[in-house]
């Protein structure tokens, strides 16, 4: 009776494990072979024995049969005399060597930390990005959507079930990987911190894997393009994490440091309160270099482990924001309108904390050059993400020429609705990122206030002239109107400052060309007034005319799809 009633549970919760998410079951059944699961934990024990037998070769050599040495030994965990990773290996009053343990374990408690992220990040981007690649090829991703699941559910089976072989692996790094941490001394809730950053890391980076596999676009090379770049992103930050001496460069470009895990093991090493001099990499001094609007929260291990994790968990949201909106409506626009304004509105309010980490004026003006150049960037974005193909457009232009009768209000239309042109709000999202950015640069900079604060203004004007241009490109009936679109903002941004520099000619020089670029910013301090003022007069003329033939083509075509379907509809009841 006891052993049914225990095989009823245990169907019971097998049942709601499916009920629950039941695409998980899926990928492990179709993953988690024995096969495969040996192999995983081969090379996992592999990868683990081969990290501790290289830390062990630093460890002193055996005696000689004679009892001497050939000569004084030395290695990374002496306590003699020595410099750099050298020291000279001493013996205690029992002539046994005098071994830094400690250190051993905090090298291998690395090693295996570096190894760890690379593996999860790298390879468990190319996992996901190739399976969702690979059924979309052969028309299943199709069949899931249709499925009553919905697509948190499912897009969160893929995440745990696609790479569960690799977790695998590294839940057979956890025994030797923890033990490694206890063995130098860390205190256990750091340790268990590093993990959380470590799941927070994996959940955004695969969350982007996934929305990057959704693109309509060059499926083959996905898989090697998410992985490359995700590998060129992490050896990078790592390396310059171990072996630049500045590491902190108190510009925008520290943001970056937050995305990878590795910079939490800082922290950790410093609470063994090892000598720096002995570890030799990562020194938490560093940290202490990097300010967020006048403070230094990365002091204290508390704040810089809560940060990244805040960084970090406010990407996964819009992340899996935009994964729903698009999972089961892969025609529509990245992200919605409303959307975009709360995502400029963070994204500047961050970029613009550590881009005043400089005191110095002349530093200061450089850090907002750089903040309008990934502004500039963001809304080159922003074009992409907000503008509507087509069809949509057409969609949009009949309902409105339906609806107008009705005293439907037109910029309500433009600031909140799906499918209408996408300048407005681009133009919206450019004005929130400028109006916040305002006050910063007349209260921190003295005489470049004005010249700055202009080349902003000058910028966003130029991605407005690119907003409108992509978006009448892609109202028009030729086959490659994405590529087309891209084409043309590239060269309207490129080739006017790449022209300039071929020809020697310098913002210094004749700083009217330099105003169209797409850093106007460096040549507004040596333009004139009128100069700038024409400028502005140019752009909004080419915004202006760009509208107006968009605007006609779109009513135009508003009305000839509207009287097809009165035709239709005629011929139908007739």
């Amino acid at each position: 009776m006891m052993k049914n009633i225990q095989l009823h549970n245990s169907i019971s919760l097998w049942e709601r494990f499916l009920d629950w998410n039941p695409q998980l079951f899926r990928e492990i059944k179709g993953k988690l072979k024995t096969r495969n699961v040996v192999i995983a934990a081969a090379i996992s024990t592999l990868v683990q024995f081969v990290v501790v037998i290289s830390l062990l070769g630093e460890l002193p050599a055996p005696e000689t049969k004679n009892g001497y040495f050939q000569s004084i030994q030395s290695g990374r965990y002496g306590f003699g005399s020595g410099y750099g990773d050298r020291w000279t290996y001493t013996k205690d009053m029992f002539d046994n060597w005098v071994i830094n343990w400690q250190l051993l374990w905090l090298d291998l408690f690395i090693a295996l930390s570096i190894i760890s992220i690379f593996a999860l990040l790298i390879v468990g981007t190319y996992m996901l990005v190739a399976d969702t690649v690979k059924e979309e090829s052969r028309g299943t991703l199709n069949f899931i959507r249709l499925t009553p699941q919905s697509a948190g559910s499912i897009l969160l089976g893929k995440i745990l079930g696609v790479p569960i072989l690799l977790y695998v692996a590294m839940l057979l790094f956890l025994p030797l990987h923890f033990t490694a941490g206890l063995g130098a001394r860390i205190p256990l809730t750091l340790i268990l911190s590093f993990y959380g950053v470590i799941v927070a890391s994996c959940a955004f980076f695969y969350s982007l894997a996934l929305l990057w596999s959704l693109m309509n676009f060059g499926s083959s090379f996905k898989p090697w393009l998410a992985s490359g770049a995700m590998g060129l992103f992490l050896f990078s930050l790592t390396t310059a994490l171990f072996h630049h001496p500045r590491l902190i460069s108190n510009t925008l470009w520290d943001w970056l440091l937050l995305f990878n895990p590795s910079i939490v093991l800082s922290y950790l090493i410093d609470a063994t309160y090892l000598p720096q001099h002995q570890v030799d990499f990562l020194p938490v001094g560093n940290l202490g270099e990097l300010v967020f609007y006048g403070q230094a929260w990365w002091t204290k291990a508390s704040w810089g482990i809560g940060f990244v994790l805040f960084n970090l968990s406010l990407w996964i949201y819009w992340c899996w924001s935009v994964l729903k909106r698009r999972f089961h409506n892969p025609q529509h626009t990245l992200i919605g309108k409303s959307q975009s304004y709360w995502i400029t509105g963070w994204i500047v309010a961050i970029a613009l904390g550590f881009t005043l980490q400089n005191t110095s004026s002349y530093r200061l003006t450089d850090n907002f050059i750089l903040l309008q150049f990934c502004l500039g960037i963001f809304g080159l974005g922003l074009i992409a993400a907000l503008s509507p193909h087509r069809q949509a457009l057409h969609d949009w232009a009949r309902y409105r020429h339906q609806t107008s009768r009705e005293g439907n209000v037109l910029w309500k239309e433009l600031v909140f609705g799906e499918n209408s042109p996408s300048t407005v709000a681009v133009a919206i999202n450019l004005a929130i990122a400028i109006a916040y950015i305002t006050p910063s640069i007349l209260l921190h900079l003295d005489r470049d206030r004005h010249y700055t604060l202009l080349g902003f203004i000058l910028g966003a004007g130029s991605i407005i002239l690119c907003a409108i241009a992509a978006q009448l490109i892609l109202t028009m009936k030729t086959r490659k109107r994405s590529a087309l679109s891209i084409i043309t903002v590239a060269s309207m941004l490129i080739i006017p400052p790449l022209c300039l520099g071929i020809a020697d000619i310098y913002p210094q020089n004749l700083p009217q060309a330099w105003l169209f670029s797409f850093i106007p910013t460096i040549a507004t301090k040596y333009a004139t007034t009128s100069a700038v003022l024409l400028t502005m007069l140019g752009q909004w003329l080419g915004v202006a005319v760009i509208g107006f033939q968009m605007t006609r083509k779109l009513q135009q075509a508003g009305a000839s799809e509207t009287k097809m379907l009165l035709d239709r509809t005629n011929s139908l009841n007739d």
